[in-house]
């Protein structure tokens, strides 16, 4: 096994946000024809024999998914009162988390939108963020991975929060993977398929997003690995591909090292 990261990839995963995060709309990109590049920074060698997307749809550089997004206000900062927010998403919930108002420093709305926007935060496929004293009580929460439903309610504290959804989640023809466990991300139940552009031997693969640059680059987020009939980094059970074909990739897992 011998999965190669970009430095665009490890600078992300190090000083942002999470490897699920940097894929959330990525494609797969199978080559042949020649040995992988030493590293995943390097442009491709080799011929491009298929580019796998969502059921083969096709995907511009442009495309993103889109996130869903509610906004939740808050009217009541009595000392004392629960905040309440059912959470489901990755198809588990709903979970109810609590936010128990304390008077002081809780003295404002706005004050106590900031405390359950920092616990909604905690929540790793969310971000949320108070509004000012303008919209005094408001916070926006959405979906971290593009494309990702979930679901928020009121979980029936003693303050009533107002839950508004306000977009709703919307996937393009791009990948994506399911929730981190064990240390390992998975290919989620969509079909992965692509029409194969070239004939020949599949060598190697490229996770990379739709606007990859395709040159020598340190920014580009890229993970490349060896394909084979077993024991590799994507395991195929023909790794010979001929033009015009449809290449299927059933099963797919990604997993990190738990050591350096």
């Amino acid at each position: 096994m011998s999965l190669v990261l970009s430095t665009g990839l490890v600078n992300y995963m190090m000083g942002e946000r999470a490897l699920r995060k940097g894929l959330e709309d990525c494609v797969l990109d199978i080559y042949g024809g020649t040995s992988a590049p030493v590293t995943a920074d390097e442009a491709p060698l080799g011929t491009k024999l298929c580019r796998i997307t969502k059921a083969s749809g096709s995907v511009a550089t442009t495309d993103r998914s889109t996130p869903r997004v509610y906004k939740i206000t808050i009217p009541d900062a009595t000392n004392g009162n629960t905040v309440k927010i059912n959470v489901t998403v990755d198809g588990v919930g709903p979970t109810t988390y609590t936010y128990t108002i304390v008077n002081p420093p809780d003295d404002t709305d706005t004050k106590v939108a900031i405390k359950v926007a920092r616990m909604l935060n905690d929540i790793a496929q969310l971000m949320a963020i108070a509004e000012d004293a303008t919209v005094p009580g408001a916070l926006w929460v959405q979906g971290l991975i593009d494309g990702l439903d979930l679901t928020l309610a009121d979980g029936g504290g003693t303050t009533t929060a107002t839950v508004t959804a306000k977009q709703a989640a919307a996937r393009v023809n791009t990948l994506y993977f399911g929730p981190a466990s064990g240390g390992i991300i998975s290919k989620p139940s969509d079909s992965w398929s692509g029409v194969n552009l070239a004939t020949g031997v599949a060598s190697y693969f490229r996770f990379v997003l739709p606007s990859d640059s395709a040159i020598l680059s340190t920014t580009d987020l890229r993970i490349q690995g060896l394909i084979s009939t077993s024991a590799s980094d994507l395991d195929m059970s023909n790794t010979t591909l001929t033009i015009s074909a449809t290449t299927t990739i059933d099963n797919y897992t990604l997993t990190l090292p738990m050591t350096a």
